[in-house]
């Protein structure tokens, strides 16, 4: 009757404008369920459908068979389906973190940074980090003469004595240099023992070492000598590398320097070589005082410590 009169409102396309809406409303949500947090996408289904319910309300006198049902069912279903979806992409992403993480560190570790609630404990930092490099001497004169298959059993059983002390006392073993390792204490997770822990580490690697060569003796086959550099310092740590590859790792002088004291135990009698930042750190290993160097890049002598437990005849030259 009021059509008839003209005193109706002028006509809109209602299903035209539930269908666009509806479009949108998927558009947006394929947007942001990927990037955002199950919470934020509820946010914004609930919005959508809020807004759908006052612009019903303004379109219902201009369309007489006008259903607003349409948009709020695809929001149903978006939320039925589209936020458990996003949920297990977050679960996903964070089993990949968790992954990498336990490819670096200790599962006591990852737990503790788990309870610490850190956003991101691989993003770079400066911290204060202890260092141990670990190398077999000689390694190419151990594997000139063996088949590959030996050359490669040997290497593998070496790094085994290395890796398993440095997670077992919650270090974060940073690459595999072939024949040896590089690991840091200190960080992702900031402890204030770190030094005493790399300490802990290099004397359960010369343990481990001693049973290694007491069955290469009863095999017939010559020892194997490993040695280790440990120093102390500030660094940055954190997760380095290209768009392509990346790794988590430490860099600063401390690092260098013991990369140094790895290599001048090769014409050391001690298989331990400690700097003095690390002596200056440790509380519950005794060290002894073997002398000064310059080592390389160094200007001045470095001050230079070994463990008291490992006396130089006891190392395997």
């Amino acid at each position: 009757l009021d059509a008839r009169a003209g005193l109706a409102p002028a006509s809109w396309p209602g299903r035209l404008i539930a269908t666009v809406f509806a479009a949108a409303t998927v558009a947006l949500s394929a947007w942001t369920l990927p990037r955002q947090s199950a919470l934020i996408n509820i946010g914004v289904l609930a919005a959508a459908s809020a807004l759908w319910l006052g612009l019903a309300w303004i379109m219902a006198p201009h369309d007489a068979v006008f259903g607003l049902s349409s948009p709020l069912l695809a929001n149903a279903f978006l939320l039925a389906a589209g936020v458990p979806y996003a949920w297990q992409l977050s679960q996903r992403q964070s089993r990949r973190l968790l992954d990498t993480l336990r490819q670096y560190v200790a599962d006591a570790v990852v737990d503790e940074l788990l309870r610490n609630n850190l956003a991101d404990p691989l993003k770079p930092s400066h911290c204060d980090v202890t260092t141990l490099i670990a190398d077999m001497q000689g390694y190419t004169s151990h594997v000139a003469a063996l088949p590959l298959e030996q050359a490669a059993e040997l290497t593998r059983a070496f790094l085994d004595c290395l890796t398993g002390p440095v997670l077992a006392s919650r270090g974060t073993l940073d690459k595999f240099t072939g024949d040896g390792l590089v690991a840091f204490w200190g960080a992702p997770l900031p402890v204030a023992d770190h030094a005493d822990q790399a300490l802990d580490a290099a004397e359960a690697i010369q343990a481990g070492m001693l049973q290694f060569n007491a069955a290469r003796a009863r095999q017939g086959l010559a020892p194997v000598r490993v040695r280790i550099g440990i120093e102390s310092g500030r660094a940055m740590a954190g997760d380095f590398g290209s768009a392509a590859r990346s790794i988590y790792t430490a860099v600063g002088d401390s690092v260098n320097v013991a990369s140094r004291l790895e290599t001048a135990a090769r014409d050391l009698p001690h298989d331990v070589i400690i700097g003095p930042g690390t002596a200056a750190l440790c509380r519950r290993h005794p060290l002894r005082h073997i002398g000064e160097l310059t080592l390389r890049g160094k200007e001045h002598p470095t001050t230079l410590y070994t463990l008291v437990s490992r006396a130089p005849e006891e190392g395997v030259t």
